[in-house]
């Protein structure tokens, strides 16, 4: 008989719940709330009144050792987004990778982007990791985007590659 395990990966995000109002996130324009939420107690709220801005939240995470993979998730759900004048305006879930001297390394990688309202929906991506990256930078923004944005379980799990 054959008993096989499945290794249940550490989240490298810290505080990717929102429970411990915004610890470990850099940014400007979020807030915690009790109002509406994934699980837990909370989640993150962004809201903004005009496209005109990128308002939003960022956390960097280290890459583990010998990780070849990572899989990227956030529940998310928006309400009225109008995006601005680019394609690539929107509530958005990105990640940017970053070498050794916190420099980033080509562009960022668009995991979601909604717009207009929509449930809470789980947004995940397996992404192979760039030779030579050190870190990477979770963003949860309204980019040039009004209207608003909830974030719930932001994960960051170690993943086979691609």
């Amino acid at each position: 008989m054959v008993i096989s395990y499945a290794q249940a990966q550490k989240n490298l995000v810290m505080n990717g719940g929102f429970e411990d109002e915004l610890f470990d996130w850099n940014g400007n324009g979020a807030s915690q709330t009790p109002w509406n939420f994934k699980s837990g107690k909370n989640s993150c709220a962004i809201v903004t009144t005009n496209t005109d801005n990128w308002v939003g939240i960022d956390q960097t995470i280290r890459i583990p050792k010998k990780a070849q993979a990572i899989e990227f998730s956030a529940w998310i759900k928006t309400t009225n987004v109008a995006k601005g004048k680019n394609d690539w305006d929107g509530a958005i879930f990105t990640v940017v990778f970053l070498d050794s001297q916190d420099k980033q390394m080509g562009d960022g990688v668009n995991i979601a982007r909604y717009t207009g309202s929509n449930d809470w929906e789980l947004s995940k991506k397996v992404i192979n990791m760039p030779e030579k990256a050190y870190s990477v930078k979770i963003l949860l923004a309204m980019g040039n985007a009004s209207g608003t944005m909830l974030i719930d379980d932001v994960m960051a799990k170690v993943a086979d590659k691609n």
